[in-house]
């Protein structure tokens, strides 16, 4: 199994995340003017978040932080 850095592992399930988030909902607004995330999205992406976060248990490990 490929153990990834948790910056690493925060970047890539954070870089999915938003890929499918724009595949499933392509024509949504989800942040404000300020780059702040709207509300009414906030739990659509959690959820996708948990679902890319439980894809990528399946091939990599997150590095155990030992600080």
């Amino acid at each position: 199994m490929v153990i990834l850095s948790t910056p690493t592992w925060i970047e890539l399930y954070g870089e999915l995340s938003v890929y499918v988030e724009g595949k499933v909902f392509p024509d949504r607004i989800t942040h404000d003017d300020d780059g702040n995330r709207l509300e009414e999205t906030q739990d659509d992406f959690v959820e996708i978040v948990n679902e890319v976060e439980l894809i990528m248990s399946q091939f990599f490990k997150k590095e155990e932080d030992n600080g």
